[in-house]
């Protein structure tokens, strides 16, 4: 069930996949068409246009996950990929091809948002990172089958129009998924549909939705708890914050400990109050908005309350990098690995592949073109890999070892380069691409859905994912005439870049393999008094902060469990009846 709700959600990733494999083959051959005109600058607008719409595309995705909920976020995205297509495919001229592919670009950002959220969102801890990873295969997939059917309409005539075509098909598909797609539990229960939520937790859990609550297990009732007290907990904080910034002088641990006690200790009985409590006939019914105002309907109020969730995200995203803000350390980290992920030209040497081994000195545009897609086979394939290690062996080791491989991929394209050896540029960036497909690629977006609170989610992911797509659009500008003008050199540059990529994860990114939403968003969280906006200070992933917290807390427990002691012998030698139940008492404990 849960891998069929990914797969369908992460039509996003192929649609995405498939717009970098088709740029790359139908790139040579709008070359030939001289109504387009295309010189090396317009072939580098052409084809960073679609991730600078993806920059603006994630702020859109962001909002309408908050303001419409995962599923249709999701299916709403499909219209992007619908209509920039068609726009390309009728275009006559280097600025309508622009403006399609930036249409494009929008349903990419949007979908690089709620498609991995989504997911994140629906599986179990022990299967997040493999389900969030399908996003990244689905997107492989998309690479392999462009490149394919760009091959195979190669001689066919007017065949670049028909391979930018192709993805308004995939795209009708996508738009189906409000009706396929259950919706995230944790998005029902920001919105009070409790009931609901348990149903779609026991359709995911254990097949099948439970008529009756008697029948409803443990584990599905705790997580049902788990996410209404964060989702609570959150409420609050943001209520604190807007009342002025309270500040908060517990004990963080303490009130931790005492939320995962009553989670724990959930019952049959709190099910059926929240069942009873919230009925689901209608789904908004229920539901109150901001400051209980309820759900805007129609047209008009429903895209004016759209433009002000819209608003509300981008000056959000601009508030999450202070220091002071609570979410400012997992920002920080998101920003920097996104930045690094498209630094490395990941997608670059996607879309200028043919070109490159045309350069190199393959011949044949057919044949640049067919071998071309072995770099997207080997993608596909590192994705693949990713999806069996990244729940085992972690995802910082993979990031580091991942980091080491693509630096060395990358200096041997340089040597290739500069003696025109095609098979041996070919060969250094299938290496490339398959160290970098079997770390960064997957463990970007499993890291992404797992580092922000519910509260900040969407503006979070948006911020970060749009650093993501505005490195890569900057990439995307400069690396044909970078390439051609430096030759080897360019790739060392990229190669040294990657070893930094690898410092960067060691020094500062943490291990959330097998931790729930919760943990890793709480490893996250600013403690009061820290001053600099850390967590905790940390060395090759040991916390000292935390292991300093989790110490005093043994101790004290200790000293208290003393005195207790203490004061039973005490009242053992000085009364006698009340002396021989608590002698009792501390010798069968």
């Amino acid at each position: 069930m849960l891998l069929f709700i990914a797969a369908f959600a992460c039509l996003g990733g192929f649609l995405f996949g498939y717009d970098l494999g088709l740029i790359a083959g139908a790139l040579l051959y709008m070359d030939h068409d001289v109504r387009l005109h295309l010189t090396t600058s317009s072939s580098e607008i052409v084809v960073g246009m679609a991730k600078l719409g993806a920059v603006f595309g994630t702020f859109v995705g962001g909002a309408l996950m908050v303001e419409f909920g995962r599923k249709k976020a999701i299916a709403g995205t499909g219209m992007f990929f619908l209509v920039g297509p068609l726009v390309m495919a009728v275009s006559s001229n280097a600025p309508g091809l622009s403006f399609g592919r930036f249409v494009v670009g929008l349903g990419i950002g949007a979908s690089a948002v709620c498609v991995p959220a989504y997911v994140g969102e629906m599986a179990l801890p022990e299967t997040r990172g493999a389900l969030v990873v399908t996003y990244e295969l689905m997107l492989c997939l998309g690479m392999v089958t462009s490149a394919l059917v760009d091959w195979l309409l190669r001689n066919v005539s007017q065949n670049w129009r028909w391979m930018v075509l192709a993805p308004a098909f995939p795209a009708m598909v996508m738009l189906l998924g409000v009706f396929v797609l259950p919706e995230s539990p944790r998005w029902l229960v920001v919105q009070g549909r409790l009931s609901k939520a348990l149903d779609v937790l026991h359709s995911l859990r254990e097949g099948g939705v439970s008529d009756s609550p008697d029948t409803s297990t443990a584990r599905v009732e705790r997580e049902l708890m788990e996410l209404w007290s964060a989702v609570e907990k959150e409420r609050g904080e943001k209520m604190m914050g807007d009342d002025g910034g309270m500040e908060n002088t517990g004990d963080h641990d303490a009130v931790d400990a005492e939320e995962d006690t009553d989670t724990a200790s959930a019952s049959h009985t709190t099910t059926r109050v929240i069942r009873a409590a919230v009925p689901c006939d209608d789904p908004y019914a229920q539901t109150p908005r901001k400051g209980g105002v309820p759900r805007a309907t129609g047209v008009l109020a429903t895209t004016t309350s759209f433009l002000k969730t819209l608003r509300s995200v981008l000056s959000e995203s601009a508030q999450l990098f202070s220091k002071s803000h609570p979410e400012h350390k997992p920002v920080r980290v998101a920003a920097v690995l996104a930045f690094f992920n498209q630094a490395s030209c990941s997608t670059s040497l996607v879309n200028y592949a043919p070109l490159l081994l045309r350069g190199a000195g393959m011949r044949s545009e057919a044949d640049a073109v067919l071998f071309a897609s072995l770099i997207s086979v080997c993608k596909f394939t590192g994705v693949l890999l990713s999806m069996f290690t990244v729940d085992r062996a972690g995802r910082r080791p993979l990031l580091i070892w991942g980091s080491v491989w693509c630096a060395v991929s990358m200096f041997l394209l340089s040597a290739a380069v500069a003696n025109a050896k095609a098979t041996a540029t070919l060969a250094a960036m299938c290496l490339f691409m398959l160290s970098f497909s079997a770390s960064w690629a997957g463990v970007f977006w499993v890291l992404l859905s797992e580092m922000f609170t519910m509260r900040w989610k969407g503006s979070a992911m948006a911020s970060a994912t749009a650093i993501l797509f505005a490195t890569g659009s900057l990439v995307d500008f400069v690396f044909l005439s970078a390439a051609r003008a430096m030759g080897g050199g360019a790739f060392i540059l990229v190669g040294l870049i990657c070893v930094f990529a690898g410092v960067y994860a060691h020094l500062s990114v943490p291990e959330t393999k097998g931790k729930t939403l919760k943990e890793v968003q709480r490893g996250f969280e600013v403690r009061p008094g820290s001053g600099s906006g850390e967590s905790g200070r940390s060395f090759g992933g040991f916390d000292f902060e935390s292991f300093s917290r989790k110490f005093s807390a043994s101790r004290n427990a200790y000293v208290a469990m003393t005195e207790i002691s203490h004061a039973g012998e005490n009242a053992v030698d000085g009364e006698d009846g009340g002396g021989v139940g608590t002698t009792t008492m501390f010798e069968t404990r």
